[in-house]
């Protein structure tokens, strides 16, 4: 298990998986076929999502695992499918299931001290590596907040700048971690006025598609969903600006049925 994660992130002198288009097609057809299922159409469903979990849990991924969990719980709450009560009970059962895997993972065993560091490592490292970060410190302009621009330049030969890793540096002390909580990027690049001005931003962003949510709308309900653990997230690392690219590539992929729908392509006239 510790192998496969290792693959999964290009830790084996290979690339890392997370970036092919086939895993964001997987996640969005099913999102899809999830909110448009019913007992004629179940078995597609059910075929996707077990792709998208197998895919996951391939990648020994707790944080893949933890968004499948949650978009499919979102759309079947939206559906009225499930209940409050039925999602605390999930929850449960994935926290249990998460601790698990990470004692496999890394040959731990799982008993109070066992769980004790794994809890403060994901609760707290994070915290407490953005302590270590200082301000106005990024080696180019905004390397990390416009990440996606430094990459498109980079990939037409338009610079030599390579884009930052996604995967930030391990840091040993005071807890041993890769992740500074959502305001590395902008702390590191701008300071205290990028916290307060890209906060702004995101707020304004997550507050114009939840007002969708609320009306119903139903290319915005797929979205919340996908978006949902990088809100949740946030106290771990930012996952909206590093990640643009494919949540470009997403929203993209999810409206191509409704513009399909809306402007009536394909249908026989």
């Amino acid at each position: 298990m510790y192998d496969l994660r290792m693959a999964a992130i290009g830790e084996n002198g290979q690339e890392e998986v997370y970036t092919p288009f086939y895993s964001i097609l997987w996640m969005g057809t099913y999102l899809l076929y999830l909110y448009d299922t019913s007992k004629k159409h179940w078995l597609r469903t059910v075929l996707l999502g077990l792709m998208v979990f197998g895919f996951s849990f391939a990648c020994m991924s707790k944080i893949m695992i933890l968004n499948f969990v949650v978009m499919t719980l979102f759309v079947l709450y939206i559906k009225k499918i499930v209940t409050t009560k039925h999602i605390l009970i999930v929850l449960c059962v994935l926290f249990i299931g998460l601790i698990t895997l990470q004692g496999l993972r890394h040959a731990i065993k799982m008993d109070e001290t066992g769980i004790e560091n794994t809890l403060t490592t994901y609760f707290l490292s994070s915290m407490s590596a953005f302590g270590t970060v200082e301000p106005n410190t990024s080696a180019h302009y905004a390397e990390n907040s416009f990440r996606l621009i430094y990459a498109i330049k980079y990939k037409l030969g338009l610079s030599t700048i390579k884009p930052i890793e996604t995967l930030l540096p391990w840091i040993s002390k005071p807890i041993p971690t890769n992740t500074y909580t959502t305001l590395y990027p902008f702390y590191k690049d701008f300071g205290v006025w990028g916290i307060g001005i890209f906060a702004i931003i995101a707020g304004i962003l997550y507050g114009s598609i939840f007002k969708q949510v609320l009306k119903k709308n139903h290319f915005f309900i797929l979205l919340w969903a996908y978006l949902c653990m990088v809100v949740i997230t946030q106290y771990v690392a930012d996952a909206l600006f590093t990640n643009l690219a494919g949540h470009i590539k997403m929203i993209m992929l999810l409206y191509i049925p409704f513009f399909v729908s809306k402007h009536h392509l394909f249908e026989k006239k």
